[in-house]
Protein backbone atom coordinates (compact mmCIF):
# COMPACT_ATOMS: atom_id res chain seq x y z
CA UNK A 1 0.00 0.00 0.00
CA UNK A 2 1.27 3.17 -0.97
CA UNK A 3 2.02 6.26 1.89
CA UNK A 4 -0.83 8.09 -0.28
CA UNK A 5 -3.66 5.24 0.03
CA UNK A 6 -2.73 4.42 3.92
CA UNK A 7 -3.33 8.24 4.62
CA UNK A 8 -6.66 8.09 2.57
CA UNK A 9 -7.39 4.91 4.89
CA UNK A 10 -6.77 6.66 8.08
CA UNK A 11 -8.78 9.81 7.30
CA UNK A 12 -11.71 7.38 6.28
CA UNK A 13 -11.45 5.80 9.10
CA UNK A 14 -11.46 8.92 11.59
CA UNK A 15 -14.36 10.04 9.12
CA UNK A 16 -15.96 6.81 10.08
CA UNK A 17 -15.37 6.46 13.96
CA UNK A 18 -16.45 10.12 14.57
CA UNK A 19 -20.01 9.81 12.30
CA UNK A 20 -20.55 6.42 14.38
CA UNK A 21 -20.09 8.02 18.00
CA UNK A 22 -21.69 11.21 16.59
CA UNK A 23 -24.87 9.30 15.89
CA UNK A 24 -25.24 7.76 19.38
CA UNK A 25 -23.10 4.35 18.69
CA UNK A 26 -21.64 2.84 22.60
CA UNK A 27 -18.97 0.93 21.91
CA UNK A 28 -16.23 1.48 18.99
CA UNK A 29 -12.53 -0.64 18.58
CA UNK A 30 -9.79 -0.24 16.82
CA UNK A 31 -6.92 -2.88 17.10
CA UNK A 32 -4.02 -1.58 15.16
CA UNK A 33 -0.01 -2.39 14.60
CA UNK A 34 2.53 -1.30 16.43
CA UNK A 35 3.47 2.63 15.51
CA UNK A 36 0.55 3.31 13.24
CA UNK A 37 -0.81 6.27 14.79
CA UNK A 38 -3.28 5.16 17.27
CA UNK A 39 -2.45 8.23 19.90
CA UNK A 40 -3.11 10.43 17.05
CA UNK A 41 -6.18 8.89 15.68
CA UNK A 42 -7.70 9.04 19.26
CA UNK A 43 -6.90 12.94 19.57
CA UNK A 44 -8.48 13.74 15.82
CA UNK A 45 -11.94 11.56 16.58
CA UNK A 46 -12.24 13.13 20.05
CA UNK A 47 -11.31 16.93 18.30
CA UNK A 48 -14.34 16.29 16.08
CA UNK A 49 -16.60 15.01 18.88
CA UNK A 50 -15.48 17.85 20.66
CA UNK A 51 -16.41 20.31 18.20
CA UNK A 52 -19.93 18.26 18.00
CA UNK A 53 -20.48 18.94 21.54
CA UNK A 54 -19.45 16.41 23.28
CA UNK A 55 -17.76 16.29 26.85
CA UNK A 56 -15.18 13.53 26.57
CA UNK A 57 -13.31 11.60 29.18
CA UNK A 58 -10.43 10.05 28.65
CA UNK A 59 -7.97 7.34 30.17
CA UNK A 60 -4.63 6.32 29.72
CA UNK A 61 -2.56 4.16 31.38
CA UNK A 62 0.10 6.26 32.85
CA UNK A 63 0.62 9.76 34.07
CA UNK A 64 3.11 10.18 31.05
CA UNK A 65 1.15 9.12 28.86
CA UNK A 66 -1.68 11.32 30.01
CA UNK A 67 0.42 14.24 30.31
CA UNK A 68 1.69 13.32 26.32
CA UNK A 69 -2.15 13.45 25.49
CA UNK A 70 -2.58 16.82 26.66
CA UNK A 71 0.29 18.25 25.81
CA UNK A 72 -0.56 16.92 21.71
CA UNK A 73 -3.94 18.29 21.80
CA UNK A 74 -2.32 21.79 23.23
CA UNK A 75 -0.53 21.71 19.99
CA UNK A 76 -2.73 20.41 17.26
CA UNK A 77 -5.97 21.42 18.55
CA UNK A 78 -5.81 24.93 20.04
CA UNK A 79 -9.65 25.38 20.41
CA UNK A 80 -10.54 22.00 22.39
CA UNK A 81 -10.79 22.79 25.53
CA UNK A 82 -8.39 20.07 27.66
CA UNK A 83 -8.65 19.75 30.89
CA UNK A 84 -6.10 17.23 32.94
CA UNK A 85 -7.80 14.98 35.52
CA UNK A 86 -4.61 14.76 38.13
CA UNK A 87 -4.55 13.33 41.72
CA UNK A 88 -2.98 16.20 44.20
CA UNK A 89 0.57 13.86 44.42
CA UNK A 90 1.30 14.25 40.79
CA UNK A 91 3.04 17.54 39.99
CA UNK A 92 1.88 19.19 36.98
CA UNK A 93 5.29 19.12 34.07
CA UNK A 94 6.44 22.50 33.54
CA UNK A 95 6.45 21.17 29.74
CA UNK A 96 2.50 20.85 29.92
CA UNK A 97 0.99 24.33 28.01
CA UNK A 98 -0.92 27.04 30.39
CA UNK A 99 -3.90 26.21 28.07
CA UNK A 100 -4.27 22.75 29.23
CA UNK A 101 -6.67 22.82 32.55
CA UNK A 102 -5.13 21.80 35.76
CA UNK A 103 -7.92 19.56 38.24
CA UNK A 104 -7.69 17.51 41.23
CA UNK A 105 -11.16 17.68 42.25
CA UNK A 106 -14.22 15.93 40.91
CA UNK A 107 -16.62 18.99 41.69
CA UNK A 108 -14.17 20.95 39.34
CA UNK A 109 -14.76 18.45 36.19
CA UNK A 110 -15.96 20.45 33.83
CA UNK A 111 -19.35 20.55 32.39
CA UNK A 112 -19.38 21.80 29.10
CA UNK A 113 -17.83 20.25 25.59
CA UNK A 114 -14.49 19.40 26.62
CA UNK A 115 -11.35 16.76 26.63
CA UNK A 116 -10.48 15.15 30.38
CA UNK A 117 -7.70 13.30 30.65
CA UNK A 118 -6.84 11.21 33.35
CA UNK A 119 -5.44 7.44 34.22
CA UNK A 120 -7.36 4.05 34.31
CA UNK A 121 -6.21 4.19 37.84
CA UNK A 122 -7.95 7.85 38.93
CA UNK A 123 -11.11 6.75 36.98
CA UNK A 124 -11.87 4.05 38.90
CA UNK A 125 -12.17 5.98 41.73
CA UNK A 126 -13.88 8.92 40.66
CA UNK A 127 -17.79 9.10 40.81
CA UNK A 128 -18.99 11.57 38.38
CA UNK A 129 -22.65 12.77 38.81
CA UNK A 130 -22.92 14.24 35.38
CA UNK A 131 -21.79 11.24 33.13
CA UNK A 132 -19.76 12.03 30.28
CA UNK A 133 -20.50 11.31 26.97
CA UNK A 134 -17.65 9.24 26.18
CA UNK A 135 -14.95 7.04 27.59
CA UNK A 136 -12.12 6.85 25.57
CA UNK A 137 -9.67 4.62 26.36
CA UNK A 138 -5.70 4.93 24.74
CA UNK A 139 -3.32 1.83 24.52
CA UNK A 140 -6.74 -0.29 25.30
CA UNK A 141 -5.19 -3.84 25.71
CA UNK A 142 -3.29 -2.80 28.30
CA UNK A 143 -6.63 -2.17 30.18
CA UNK A 144 -8.52 -5.39 32.08
CA UNK A 145 -11.77 -6.03 31.75
CA UNK A 146 -12.18 -5.49 35.56
CA UNK A 147 -10.35 -2.11 35.45
CA UNK A 148 -12.80 -0.92 32.55
CA UNK A 149 -15.61 -1.94 34.38
CA UNK A 150 -14.60 -0.15 37.27
CA UNK A 151 -15.15 2.83 35.21
CA UNK A 152 -18.42 1.75 33.81
CA UNK A 153 -19.96 4.79 35.24
CA UNK A 154 -18.43 7.14 33.68
CA UNK A 155 -20.32 7.04 30.91
CA UNK A 156 -22.56 4.98 28.64
CA UNK A 157 -20.36 4.84 25.23
CA UNK A 158 -16.84 3.65 24.95
CA UNK A 159 -14.62 3.87 22.22
CA UNK A 160 -11.36 1.49 22.76
CA UNK A 161 -7.93 1.85 20.92
CA UNK A 162 -4.81 -0.01 21.29
CA UNK A 163 -1.75 -2.67 20.20
CA UNK A 164 -3.58 -6.09 20.19
CA UNK A 165 0.18 -6.92 20.50
CA UNK A 166 0.99 -5.29 23.68
CA UNK A 167 1.67 -7.37 26.84
CA UNK A 168 -1.16 -8.86 28.63
CA UNK A 169 -2.51 -6.29 31.40
CA UNK A 170 -0.34 -6.93 34.65
CA UNK A 171 -2.59 -9.35 37.05
CA UNK A 172 -1.19 -10.14 40.75
CA UNK A 173 -3.47 -12.52 41.89
CA UNK A 174 -4.40 -16.59 41.06
CA UNK A 175 -6.99 -16.07 38.64
CA UNK A 176 -7.58 -19.79 37.62
CA UNK A 177 -11.12 -19.95 38.65
CA UNK A 178 -12.05 -17.34 36.04
CA UNK A 179 -10.40 -18.71 33.11
CA UNK A 180 -13.20 -20.08 31.88
CA UNK A 181 -15.65 -17.36 32.27
CA UNK A 182 -16.53 -15.68 29.10
CA UNK A 183 -15.26 -12.11 30.44
CA UNK A 184 -12.77 -13.10 32.61
CA UNK A 185 -11.99 -9.98 34.69
CA UNK A 186 -7.77 -10.21 33.98
CA UNK A 187 -8.15 -10.34 30.31
CA UNK A 188 -7.70 -7.14 28.11
CA UNK A 189 -10.68 -5.42 27.93
CA UNK A 190 -10.98 -5.13 23.88
CA UNK A 191 -10.33 -8.31 23.48
CA UNK A 192 -13.59 -9.44 25.94
CA UNK A 193 -15.50 -7.32 23.83
CA UNK A 194 -14.61 -8.98 20.43
CA UNK A 195 -14.60 -12.29 21.50
CA UNK A 196 -18.50 -11.81 23.06
CA UNK A 197 -21.28 -11.60 20.71
CA UNK A 198 -23.57 -10.45 22.99
CA UNK A 199 -21.67 -6.93 23.48
CA UNK A 200 -23.29 -4.89 20.27
CA UNK A 201 -20.32 -2.73 19.32
CA UNK A 202 -18.86 -1.24 16.26
CA UNK A 203 -15.71 -3.20 15.73
CA UNK A 204 -13.20 -0.99 13.32
CA UNK A 205 -10.32 -3.69 14.19
CA UNK A 206 -7.56 -3.76 12.04
CA UNK A 207 -8.10 -0.60 9.81
CA UNK A 208 -5.06 1.30 10.52
CA UNK A 209 -3.12 0.44 7.70
CA UNK A 210 0.30 0.67 8.19
CA UNK A 211 3.21 0.88 10.59
CA UNK A 212 4.58 4.44 10.79
CA UNK A 213 7.19 3.71 13.20
CA UNK A 214 9.71 0.90 12.00
CA UNK A 215 11.77 0.65 8.72
CA UNK A 216 9.80 -0.37 5.40
CA UNK A 217 11.56 -4.09 5.42
CA UNK A 218 11.28 -4.45 9.48
CA UNK A 219 7.50 -4.81 9.81
CA UNK A 220 7.78 -8.53 8.25
CA UNK A 221 9.49 -9.95 11.44
CA UNK A 222 6.70 -8.31 13.31
CA UNK A 223 3.47 -9.27 11.41
CA UNK A 224 3.61 -13.05 12.88
CA UNK A 225 2.49 -11.52 16.26
CA UNK A 226 -0.99 -10.60 14.70
CA UNK A 227 -3.84 -11.73 13.53
CA UNK A 228 -4.50 -9.53 10.88
CA UNK A 229 -1.97 -7.97 7.81
CA UNK A 230 -0.51 -4.23 8.11
CA UNK A 231 1.73 -2.67 5.47
CA UNK A 232 5.16 -0.01 6.03
CA UNK A 233 4.54 3.20 5.93
CA UNK A 234 8.50 3.83 5.34
CA UNK A 235 9.43 4.14 1.71
CA UNK A 236 12.29 1.07 1.02
CA UNK A 237 15.76 2.50 2.29
CA UNK A 238 14.38 5.52 4.05
CA UNK A 239 15.46 4.19 7.27
CA UNK A 240 18.64 2.75 8.73
CA UNK A 241 22.26 3.62 10.43
CA UNK A 242 25.54 4.25 8.43
CA UNK A 243 28.86 3.25 9.73
CA UNK A 244 31.84 2.91 8.77
CA UNK A 245 32.28 0.86 5.26
CA UNK A 246 33.49 -2.50 6.08
CA UNK A 247 32.54 -2.13 10.13
CA UNK A 248 30.42 -5.33 11.19
CA UNK A 249 27.67 -3.40 12.00
CA UNK A 250 27.78 -2.13 8.46
CA UNK A 251 24.22 -4.22 8.01
CA UNK A 252 22.51 -1.50 10.30
CA UNK A 253 21.92 0.51 7.02
CA UNK A 254 19.19 -1.63 4.94
CA UNK A 255 17.10 -1.44 8.26
CA UNK A 256 16.51 -5.12 9.17
CA UNK A 257 16.82 -6.49 12.42
CA UNK A 258 20.85 -7.74 13.12
CA UNK A 259 21.47 -10.63 15.68
CA UNK A 260 24.52 -10.93 17.47
CA UNK A 261 24.84 -13.67 18.99
CA UNK A 262 27.60 -15.07 22.59
CA UNK A 263 28.33 -18.69 22.72
CA UNK A 264 26.37 -20.38 25.25
CA UNK A 265 28.41 -22.04 28.05
CA UNK A 266 27.95 -25.51 28.21
CA UNK A 267 26.43 -26.24 31.34
CA UNK A 268 23.84 -23.39 29.93
CA UNK A 269 23.19 -19.96 29.81
CA UNK A 270 23.38 -17.72 33.14
CA UNK A 271 20.42 -17.50 35.30
CA UNK A 272 18.74 -14.36 36.24
CA UNK A 273 22.31 -11.60 35.25
CA UNK A 274 24.33 -12.57 32.31
CA UNK A 275 27.19 -10.51 32.75
CA UNK A 276 28.94 -11.29 29.81
CA UNK A 277 25.60 -10.14 27.96
CA UNK A 278 25.25 -6.69 30.03
CA UNK A 279 29.07 -5.98 29.49
CA UNK A 280 28.55 -7.07 25.60
CA UNK A 281 24.69 -4.38 25.04
CA UNK A 282 27.32 -1.55 27.17
CA UNK A 283 29.75 -1.95 23.86
CA UNK A 284 27.79 -2.03 20.98
CA UNK A 285 26.24 0.98 22.53
CA UNK A 286 29.75 2.68 22.65
CA UNK A 287 30.44 1.48 19.22
CA UNK A 288 27.57 2.51 17.86
CA UNK A 289 28.84 6.54 19.76
CA UNK A 290 32.30 6.29 19.23
CA UNK A 291 31.87 5.56 15.51
CA UNK A 292 30.14 8.72 14.46
CA UNK A 293 27.09 6.50 13.30
CA UNK A 294 24.43 8.28 11.09
CA UNK A 295 21.26 7.48 11.63
CA UNK A 296 17.82 7.42 9.14
CA UNK A 297 14.84 7.61 10.72
CA UNK A 298 12.30 9.62 9.01
CA UNK A 299 12.70 12.58 10.88
CA UNK A 300 15.06 14.32 8.28
CA UNK A 301 18.18 13.82 6.41
CA UNK A 302 20.67 11.53 8.17
CA UNK A 303 22.47 13.11 11.46
CA UNK A 304 24.74 12.26 13.93
CA UNK A 305 23.80 8.97 16.27
CA UNK A 306 23.62 10.31 19.74
CA UNK A 307 23.29 8.62 23.23
CA UNK A 308 19.17 9.72 23.48
CA UNK A 309 18.72 7.95 19.94
CA UNK A 310 19.56 4.78 21.95
CA UNK A 311 17.35 2.56 23.87
CA UNK A 312 17.98 -0.89 25.55
CA UNK A 313 15.12 -3.24 26.74
CA UNK A 314 15.17 -6.69 28.78
CA UNK A 315 12.31 -8.70 30.16
CA UNK A 316 14.13 -8.64 33.62
CA UNK A 317 14.81 -5.19 36.11
CA UNK A 318 18.17 -7.16 37.51
CA UNK A 319 19.52 -7.69 33.77
CA UNK A 320 18.82 -3.98 33.19
CA UNK A 321 20.32 -2.75 36.36
CA UNK A 322 23.67 -5.25 35.30
CA UNK A 323 23.30 -3.35 32.31
CA UNK A 324 23.42 0.02 33.95
CA UNK A 325 26.24 -0.54 35.84
CA UNK A 326 28.14 -1.54 32.90
CA UNK A 327 27.64 2.07 31.24
CA UNK A 328 28.75 3.01 34.77
CA UNK A 329 26.79 6.68 33.65
CA UNK A 330 29.04 7.40 30.77
CA UNK A 331 25.77 7.60 28.81
CA UNK A 332 22.89 8.76 31.12
CA UNK A 333 20.97 9.48 28.16
CA UNK A 334 20.25 5.81 27.60
CA UNK A 335 16.89 4.43 28.67
CA UNK A 336 17.52 0.83 29.85
CA UNK A 337 13.97 -0.54 30.89
CA UNK A 338 11.88 -3.39 30.87
CA UNK A 339 9.42 -3.78 27.52
CA UNK A 340 6.60 -3.33 29.67
CA UNK A 341 7.91 0.02 30.81
CA UNK A 342 8.84 0.32 26.95
CA UNK A 343 5.42 0.06 25.65
CA UNK A 344 3.96 3.33 23.74
CA UNK A 345 7.69 4.31 23.49
CA UNK A 346 10.22 4.77 20.79
CA UNK A 347 13.68 5.16 20.17
CA UNK A 348 15.42 5.57 16.65
CA UNK A 349 17.95 2.30 17.97
CA UNK A 350 17.33 -0.19 20.43
CA UNK A 351 19.11 -2.54 21.83
CA UNK A 352 17.02 -5.94 22.94
CA UNK A 353 17.83 -8.63 24.88
CA UNK A 354 16.30 -11.89 23.70
CA UNK A 355 13.57 -13.04 26.11
CA UNK A 356 14.86 -16.74 26.01
CA UNK A 357 18.62 -15.51 25.85
CA UNK A 358 18.88 -16.94 29.66
CA UNK A 359 16.18 -19.93 29.43
CA UNK A 360 16.64 -23.19 28.46
CA UNK A 361 13.57 -24.68 29.61
CA UNK A 362 10.77 -21.85 28.53
CA UNK A 363 8.08 -21.13 31.08
CA UNK A 364 4.95 -19.66 29.72
CA UNK A 365 6.28 -15.94 30.86
CA UNK A 366 9.18 -16.62 28.42
CA UNK A 367 6.93 -17.28 25.29
CA UNK A 368 4.89 -14.38 26.11
CA UNK A 369 4.47 -12.96 22.66
CA UNK A 370 3.38 -9.94 24.31
CA UNK A 371 7.31 -9.06 25.25
CA UNK A 372 8.68 -10.35 22.18
CA UNK A 373 6.23 -8.12 19.80
CA UNK A 374 6.91 -4.67 22.45
CA UNK A 375 10.76 -5.68 21.76
CA UNK A 376 10.69 -5.70 18.24
CA UNK A 377 8.63 -2.77 17.62
CA UNK A 378 10.20 -0.12 19.56
CA UNK A 379 12.78 1.10 16.90
CA UNK A 380 12.57 3.62 13.76
CA UNK A 381 15.88 2.94 12.21
CA UNK A 382 17.91 -0.14 13.59
CA UNK A 383 17.23 -2.96 15.65
CA UNK A 384 20.08 -4.81 17.39
CA UNK A 385 19.18 -8.10 19.38
CA UNK A 386 21.85 -9.37 21.78
CA UNK A 387 21.57 -13.29 23.06
CA UNK A 388 23.00 -16.42 23.59
CA UNK A 389 23.07 -18.70 20.28
CA UNK A 390 21.46 -21.59 21.75
CA UNK A 391 17.59 -19.65 20.64
CA UNK A 392 16.78 -21.82 17.96
CA UNK A 393 18.02 -25.24 19.36
CA UNK A 394 15.95 -24.30 22.25
CA UNK A 395 12.61 -23.60 20.26
CA UNK A 396 12.72 -26.57 18.06
CA UNK A 397 13.58 -28.93 21.39
CA UNK A 398 11.07 -27.72 23.42
CA UNK A 399 7.11 -29.48 22.59
CA UNK A 400 4.19 -27.44 24.60
CA UNK A 401 1.91 -28.84 26.49
CA UNK A 402 -2.10 -27.65 26.08
CA UNK A 403 -2.81 -27.48 29.80
CA UNK A 404 -4.79 -24.02 29.22
CA UNK A 405 -8.67 -23.79 30.56
CA UNK A 406 -11.15 -25.46 28.18
CA UNK A 407 -12.30 -22.86 25.59
CA UNK A 408 -9.32 -20.79 26.35
CA UNK A 409 -6.91 -20.01 23.70
CA UNK A 410 -3.79 -21.71 23.40
CA UNK A 411 -0.96 -18.72 24.63
CA UNK A 412 1.73 -21.08 25.06
CA UNK A 413 1.54 -22.99 21.82
CA UNK A 414 1.07 -19.51 19.89
CA UNK A 415 3.95 -18.08 21.84
CA UNK A 416 6.31 -20.81 20.54
CA UNK A 417 5.35 -20.64 16.81
CA UNK A 418 5.28 -16.90 17.25
CA UNK A 419 8.87 -16.94 18.17
CA UNK A 420 9.95 -19.89 16.11
CA UNK A 421 9.30 -17.62 12.99
CA UNK A 422 10.26 -14.62 14.37
CA UNK A 423 13.69 -16.57 14.80
CA UNK A 424 13.88 -18.57 11.87
CA UNK A 425 13.01 -15.61 9.75
CA UNK A 426 15.95 -13.70 10.94
CA UNK A 427 18.30 -16.82 10.26
CA UNK A 428 16.91 -16.97 6.61
CA UNK A 429 17.60 -13.74 6.22
CA UNK A 430 21.07 -14.08 7.21
CA UNK A 431 21.20 -11.26 10.05
CA UNK A 432 22.85 -13.74 12.65
CA UNK A 433 26.45 -12.08 13.51
CA UNK A 434 28.42 -14.10 16.20
CA UNK A 435 30.57 -12.01 18.32
CA UNK A 436 33.01 -13.27 21.02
Amino acid sequence: MSRKGADAKSLQLRRDVIAYLADGGQLAVIKAPPGSGKTHLLIEVLAGLVEDGQRVAVAAQTNSQADDICRRIAKTHRRVRTVRFASKAHVRSPDIPSRVEWVTATSDLPNTASVTVSTTAKWSLTDVSDPFDLFAVDEAWQMSWADLMQCALISSAYLLIGDPGQIAPIVTIDVRRWETSPRAPHVAAPQVVLNDPGLDGQRFDGSLPACRRLPSVGVQFVRPFYDFSFDAYAAAGSRGVDMPRGHSFSALADGLPLVLTVQTPAEGPPVEVDHDLARQAARVVEELLRRRSQVRDGQGSARRLIARDIGVTSTHRVMNAAISAEMAGAHAEVRVDTPERWQGLERPVMIALHPLSGVADPSPFDLDTGRLCVMASRHQAALILLTRDHIGETLADYVPSADQAPGRPDIVGRGHDAHSRFWDGLRAADRMLEIA
